[in-house]
């Protein structure tokens, strides 16, 4: 122990073992134990009396009286309950710790962020150098500024000229104007029976357009344009309001007709031709032959451009309506809602009643006969033909109960030798496809129709807005009696009912006024 103690004083680096340690310090705190050795046994007779249970471990060895010394030297804390006994300890043990690493310090090579303080030797204060300002780099940087690399240009698209408008289009501008874009011009031409219509009716009656200026209304990518060119048309106008004649100004040009074909851009009260034309020809017909139709458009062309003696391709319409038991495609459109996944969802079966459907029917579920409640002659028609507003009587051909009422149109080319008719009649099996559906209309509740009975009615179809057939109204109202009666006075009314064909989503005032008056039990609300 007196070598321990000059190497102390000296300031020298110490080893002890472990032992040696505990019994220095347990010497220190009992002098009475000076010159004795701790003996293994005792540390585990202090463990035995009571010892702090938060002792310290070290290598198998239990020290219950040794104060807790956290192993930062420089913020040592005292966590014994004995406080005044163990401060003169751990301010020992503290020197003991801080002569080690003044040794180590003087073996090594002296760190340049520290600085020695002059005095004694063994005394050391270690000195943290003050960091360099930000500033001061700054100033010892060179004054050369970077310079930064040259934006890279956007490359140009390589767009053709006819086709700079419609690719500045956005989603939104697509939404107003769909027949625009490429998947609405691949559905309106790819295998559709309307398209083979024109083109036979073309084929058969060649001399309507040889040496003949045509009018084409709503052109679309100018295919109608481009057959009647190649009939030997002398002069053709493709016209529409539609973005879509871009694609039909670069179709033309491509396919060498442009000193033929001139392709205009808007509506025709807009327009003006340089000369009247021998013929129209124009895809006009609608869902349920008005709903979205351009027959305004052609009204407008023929009041304006049209000779006497020109002719209109189709000009002759009509409108048909039956009854039909399409129970599997009520249940699948409406019914359904009653019970998803256990949970009543009978409210929106009213937003789909309030709305006609478009599906293709067989027309193996017809009760009734067709009844034509529309017949237009476009050479002769007018604006006020176009509203209909008419008594309707149905006569019963299979029993069944009634879950919709069916509306299908036929078109015609009057002027062809040969009699051509396009229809959308779901018992007529075609092997093209057609763009045009049959409009269904559901019922509120079904009924049996009976085939000894009478069955008449009133139906209205007419727009909301007088110029406007993008937003239009079907009122029904269906009687059943023993005989034709037009008073309804000794009828029974089966339906009443309102169907709104509109651009937008249905408000709920719209829906509630599209229920039916009967109710879903007869006449009770449901």
């Amino acid at each position: 122990m007196t070598k321990n103690k000059k190497a102390i004083k000296t300031g020298k680096p110490i080893k002890l073992s472990l032992t040696d340690f505990h019994n220095h310090l347990d010497k220190k705190q009992n002098p009475e134990m000076n010159g004795k050795e701790m003996n293994s046994e005792k540390w585990t007779g202090f463990r035995k009396n009571g010892g702090s249970v938060g002792g310290t471990r070290g290598r198998g060895v239990y020290c219950d009286k040794l104060p807790i010394v956290s192993r930062n030297l420089e913020d040592l804390t005292l966590q014994n309950e004995n406080t005044s006994k163990s401060a003169k300890n751990v301010s020992e043990l503290k020197k003991i710790r801080e002569n080690q690493k003044t040794s180590k310090l003087s073996e090594k090579p002296i760190n340049p962020c520290y600085q020695r303080e002059a005095g004694n030797a063994n005394e050391t204060k270690k000195i943290l150098l003050r960091r360099p300002n930000a500033q001061d780099a700054i100033h010892g940087r060179p004054k050369t500024r970077v310079r930064s690399s040259p934006r890279i240009p956007t490359p140009q698209r390589n767009v053709p000229q006819e086709l700079k408008e419609v690719d500045r289009m956005t989603s939104a501008d697509f939404r107003h104007d769909y027949a625009a874009h490429l998947d609405t011009m691949r559905t309106r031409q790819k295998g559709q029976q309307h398209m083979l219509f024109f083109q036979s009716a073309m084929n058969q009656n060649r001399h309507l357009f040889k040496g003949r200026t045509i009018l084409v209304l709503c052109c679309g990518t100018g295919t109608l344009a481009l057959m009647a060119a190649q009939m030997g048309a002398k002069k053709v106008y493709a016209v529409d309001y539609s973005k879509v004649t871009g694609y039909a100004e670069l179709v033309v040009r491509q396919n060498r007709f442009e000193t033929i074909i001139n392709v205009l851009n808007g509506r025709m009260k807009d327009l003006k031709l340089p000369e009247k034309v021998d013929g129209i020809i124009c895809n006009w017909m609608g869902h349920c032959l008005l709903y979205e139709s351009e027959i305004l458009e052609v009204l407008e062309a023929r009041d304006r451009w049209l000779k006497r003696s020109g002719f209109i391709l189709p000009d002759l319409g009509s409108l048909f309506l039956v009854a039909s038991e399409e129970h599997m495609l009520k249940n699948d459109r409406c019914n359904w809602w009653r019970s998803v996944y256990g949970f009543n969802m009978n409210a929106m079966r009213r937003y789909a009643l309030a709305e006609p459907r478009y599906a293709k029917t067989t027309g193996e579920k017809l009760l009734t006969l067709a009844h034509r409640i529309l017949s237009i002659d476009l050479k002769k028609a007018k604006k006020e033909d176009l509203f209909i507003d008419r008594q309707i009587r149905l006569k019963v051909n299979r029993e069944g109960y009634l879950e919709c009422f069916l509306l299908f149109f036929d078109v015609e080319f009057s002027s062809s030798h040969t009699p051509l008719k396009m229809s959308c009649n779901p018992c007529i099996r075609l092997p093209y496809k057609s763009l045009w559906l049959q409009t269904v209309l559901f019922v509120e509740q079904p009924f049996i129709m009976r085939s000894n009975l009478h069955y008449t009615g009133n139906l209205k179809f007419k727009p909301l807005k007088p110029n406007n057939f993008k937003e239009m109204e079907i009122r029904i109202e269906f009687y059943e009696g023993l005989e034709y009666d037009d008073h309804y006075g000794l009828c029974t009314r089966r339906v009443a009912k309102r169907w709104l064909m509109l651009e937008h989503f249905q408000t709920f005032s719209e829906v509630e006024s599209c229920q039916d008056e009967q109710g879903e039990n007869g006449g009770h609300d449901f």
